[in-house]
């Protein structure tokens, strides 16, 4: 059975593409191609993310419900609590009455 309520941070995934900036060079511009709700929960990242820097790293572990129109990918940056995020990784939970992605993701 699907609880809604869970689904209480908003989040957005971005694409970013190359557009022309009118001198002949090229921009990466965001583009958003899904803003929706999510459950958001910090996780701890593994030792060889940690050992390389000063600062542990914003580990989240994120899900969103299944959806057919649009299917998330290590490609896409979520937009969340004002900074970017890069995806490591993305699951299909496929329980019998309920579908959800699973996103593991790293602050950039």
């Amino acid at each position: 059975m699907i609880n809604f309520g869970k689904y209480d941070q908003k989040v957005t995934f971005i694409n970013f593409q190359s557009v022309s900036d009118g001198a002949g060079g090229t921009t990466l511009t965001p583009i958003n191609s899904l803003i929706t709700f999510a459950s958001v929960n910090q996780t701890r990242g593994n030792n060889g993310v940690e050992s390389g820097q000063n600062v542990l790293p914003n580990t989240y572990q994120v899900r969103i419900q299944y959806r057919t129109t649009f299917t998330p990918n290590i490609n896409f940056q979520i937009f969340y609590a004002s900074k970017y995020y890069k995806i490591t990784g993305v699951q299909l939970n496929d329980e019998r009455q309920h579908k959800e992605y699973i996103i593991n993701m790293l602050g950039v």
